[in-house]
């Protein structure tokens, strides 16, 4: 246990280290992503004839905050086998008291708690963009999104197989951004076949409980049930593919 948390206190300092050394391309990060929500509600707004006050966008609004959660939690570990392997330290790391594995999922939680306070930001602001229109319950919201996201883990530890073995696949990255959208804007609420599919019911969840529904008991039971399942096949598929690279000797090849 305690090795457990040495790591995660050594994870810690590394993020916070590094997010200290390279806070101008976090705050164009923070500015790209404000850029890209304010022209999307623009154009969303400006194609219906609609203005802010109408409650026409509330919808997306919430979808957006719900989506920038997803989009950080699914991308975590993949994005961290891009950068060691890049940086030539990925065979560092496979010869750490945790198994690689382990450090990704370290690595992995602390980039939830990231996504978390996002989601948490976006959702107040959020509540100030839609004049209060929205009364649902926040914690519901929040709710399903953790409760969801064992699928979203799932869903990078599955590219980080991948990048283990092609390396450089940086496309393959790009295109799980719209596969994160879609997951989200899936109508899987009340619970249809859409549900099986990663995420989409917590997400859909989310997005109904924000707007006032409050789910029972069997779409909670649901969305845990779809987030450990998937998670389970990203780690499985992740484990096939790692010993995959190994039994190849390509680990650490870029």
């Amino acid at each position: 246990m305690s090795r457990w948390h040495s790591h995660l206190c050594n994870e810690l300092r590394r993020t916070w280290q590094l997010k200290r050394r390279y806070w101008f391309e976090s705050l164009l990060a923070f500015g790209f992503l404000a850029a890209m929500f304010g022209g999307l509600l623009f154009a969303v707004l400006s194609v219906g004839g609609q203005s802010l006050a109408s409650g026409g966008a509330d919808g997306l609004i919430v979808g957006f905050a719900v989506w920038l959660f997803a989009a950080a939690a699914s991308g975590s570990a993949s994005q961290d086998v891009q950068m060691e392997t890049e940086q030539r330290t990925l065979e560092q790391l496979c010869i750490a008291p945790l198994p690689l594995w382990a450090l990704l999922g370290l690595r992995a939680v602390l980039t939830l708690l990231g996504a978390l306070l996002t989601l948490l930001v976006a959702l107040a602001a959020t509540q100030v963009l839609t004049g209060g229109r929205l009364q649902g319950d926040w914690g519901l919201t929040v709710a399903a999104c953790l409760l969801a996201a064992p699928a979203l883990l799932g869903l990078g530890y599955a590219m980080a197989g991948v990048m283990l073995l092609a390396k450089k696949a940086e496309l393959l990255m790009v295109a799980v951004f719209p596969l994160v959208i879609g997951l989200v804007a899936l109508p899987a609420y009340p619970v249809n076949a859409l549900a099986w599919l990663p995420y989409a019911l917590g997400a859909a969840t989310a997005r109904a409980t924000a707007q006032g529904a409050e789910p029972g008991a069997e779409v909670w039971l649901l969305i845990a049930a779809n987030g450990l399942l998937w998670g389970a096949v990203g780690m499985a598929l992740y484990a096939m593919l790692e010993r995959r690279a190994r039994s190849l000797g390509v680990l650490g090849h870029f």
